[in-house]
């Protein structure tokens, strides 16, 4: 690598470094449906539940905004009604009524959200004694969480085939406030490359 190309990737690592997202503190927040158990999850239906934010996802006027880097979906004592093969699929949705919503699908086996939006979870053969569950969003279903709910509001959907009896259904965030990056325009950070190729220009001119 030349010392102009040095320079370059060094002043692009630099921009980089001075704009990347700076954390400034911490929140947490539980969200519940309105229903808490969803109709215990009836096997003839589907159901979505869709979500304003309670983080702002909107910079403010210090270009600051909540991230999030955690989030679990967890389920109060849920168990199937009886000994039967049972699964329970459930999705990230980016649109989603607010509060919850019902359909009917007279127990279509199969996946109602299948394209709808990740696939967070399918729960199978949950047996007829009850348990806690839940289960954590991967970076990557964090990064989409993030995409989808930078509007304010995003949804999840849960396609029971089967009936699960539960005592409570809740949704944990974290977030941290951030600062947003200040990306240069194309033009700027021309001049810095181009600043930076005449400064080593200047410095051969003078060793030679």
């Amino acid at each position: 690598m030349n010392n102009i190309a040095k320079v370059a990737a060094l002043t692009i690592v630099c921009l980089l470094s001075s704009n990347a997202l700076a954390a400034v503190s911490t929140s947490s927040y539980t969200l519940y449906p309105s229903d808490r158990d969803l109709d215990d999850l009836d096997h003839y239906w589907h159901y979505t539940w869709g979500m304003n934010t309670p983080w702002d996802t909107t910079p403010d006027e210090n270009n600051q905004y909540e991230l999030v880097t955690s989030a679990t979906l967890s389920f109060n004592d849920i168990r199937n009604w009886d000994n039967n093969p049972n699964v329970l699929y459930i999705h990230l949705l980016d649109h989603a009524g607010l509060g919850v919503s019902e359909g009917y699908d007279h127990q279509g086996y199969g996946d109602h959200f299948a394209g709808a939006g990740p696939e967070l979870v399918t729960y199978v053969n949950l047996p007829s004694y009850s348990q806690d569950l839940s289960y954590s969003l991967t970076q990557d279903e964090l990064n989409i969480l993030n995409d989808y709910a930078s509007d304010g509001r995003f949804g999840l959907g849960f396609d029971p085939d089967c009936h699960f009896y539960n005592r409570g259904i809740r949704f944990d965030v974290c977030t941290e406030t951030v600062t947003s990056p200040v990306v240069p325009e194309p033009a700027t950070l021309a001049m810095l490359l181009v600043g930076g190729a005449a400064v080593i220009r200047r410095r051969r001119k003078k060793t030679l």
